[in-house]
């Protein structure tokens, strides 16, 4: 080979050489950069506040119905979160312990260099619940909102709901995310310990699968179908409301979901002129009070059934007999003890968010 051959031969491998190292420390620095934002060690006044200072307020579908379920389940229903404006509070803190609670979120701190705005702030999408709070310029916690500036945010991913616990690929794009918008504003994000929160959300995963239970008493008709118009009569005269999903609700006086009436395979009752089947149907660990809405709920049943002409039956067309809907009741009464136990009350919104 010439002196020209092993000068170009010597250039490429000095090439190569420096492009490896490079990258070597590019992956350092960032293993390095990762390592320091999950080392979190500091405290927070936010993120250490106790849970049950966030049982209060709204949030709504894993089916496992116990005892007498309600056939095929319908498909699970929208979440709602109480927008800030619905909040009637008046402190910030109390506000974003509201809407994040440490024991129910994988919270992430975002410091940017500068303040941020809302247009600079990225959707940030897994597949689980994520809300956004800034410290706004006024220096008070806010649920992030058009024309807002931020000099901090918490952004929650919500570890548990009817889909199954987060999972780690889940927080791992979750952190990804997190840390490109935080590069983005010239700053920093820190994290809680990954596998802390992962085993977290498999015990709280658990427990939610052991309470979550959907009764539905069905009334099946022995002979003609049942016109739609009475079973209109019959629930409006209960106090039922027809809403958008084609089905009749019961709520409490203050709005909340306690039951409800459907076509037993979940057809829109405004669209049919009669039906062979109706399905009466409490939402357990979603519904406050939940055993004198059973009781509502299975008085209605009887009565629906005796005047349309009906059988009461469970999920395999059994009759259900008073000895049965009281052994419902006695099961619907230890599920509920274990959610208070837990600190999880029924129809909070740690539940809303939970069985949603």
């Amino acid at each position: 080979m010439t002196e020209f051959h092993w000068i170009t031969l010597g250039l490429g491998v000095a090439l190569v050489a420096g492009v490896w190292g490079f990258n070597a420390w590019q992956e350092w620095r960032f293993k390095k950069r990762a390592a320091a934002a999950f080392a979190r060690s500091h405290p927070d006044v936010l993120l250490e506040t106790p849970k049950n200072m966030v049982r209060q307020g709204e949030a709504v579908a894993r089916m496992e119905p116990s005892l007498a379920g309600a056939g095929t389940p319908p498909p699970p229903a929208s979440p709602v979160v109480n927008a800030p404006e619905e909040l009637e509070l008046t402190d910030s803190l109390a506000l974003a312990v509201s809407v994040l609670d440490p024991s129910l979120d994988y919270i992430a701190e975002l410091h940017p260099g500068e303040t941020i705005d809302y247009a600079e702030i990225t959707q940030i999408e897994v597949g689980k619940r994520i809300r956004t709070l800034g410290l706004s310029t006024l220096d008070e916690w806010e649920v992030v909102r058009p024309g807002g500036s931020y000099s901090e945010l918490r952004i929650g991913l919500q570890l548990v709901d009817r889909q199954g616990p987060l999972s780690e690929a889940q927080m791992v794009m979750f952190c990804e995310q997190v840390i490109a918008l935080a590069e983005r504003a010239g700053g920093v994000a820190t994290f809680p310990r990954r596998e802390d929160k992962l085993r977290i959300a498999q015990h709280l995963d658990t427990f939610c699968a052991d309470v979550d239970m959907l009764i539905g008493l069905n009334i099946v008709s022995s002979r003609n179908p049942f016109p739609i118009s009475r079973v209109r009569s019959m629930a409006e005269s209960a106090g039922m409301v027809f809403e958008g999903d084609g089905a009749f609700h019961m709520r409490s006086d203050s709005g909340k979901a306690l039951f409800t009436l459907t076509d037993r395979h979940h057809r829109p009752l405004d669209a049919l002129e009669d039906t062979p089947s109706l399905t009466l149907m409490l939402d357990v660990p979603r519904v406050a009070g939940g055993e004198l809405a059973f009781d509502r709920m299975t008085d209605l049943a009887q009565q629906m059934a005796l005047t349309l002409g009906g059988d009461l039956v469970d999920d395999e067309n059994r009759s259900l007999k008073p000895a049965d809907l009281a052994a419902i009741q006695k099961q619907l009464i230890v599920i509920y003890d274990r959610m208070d136990e837990r600190g999880i009350a029924a129809g909070s919104m740690a539940a809303l968010r939970l069985f949603a």
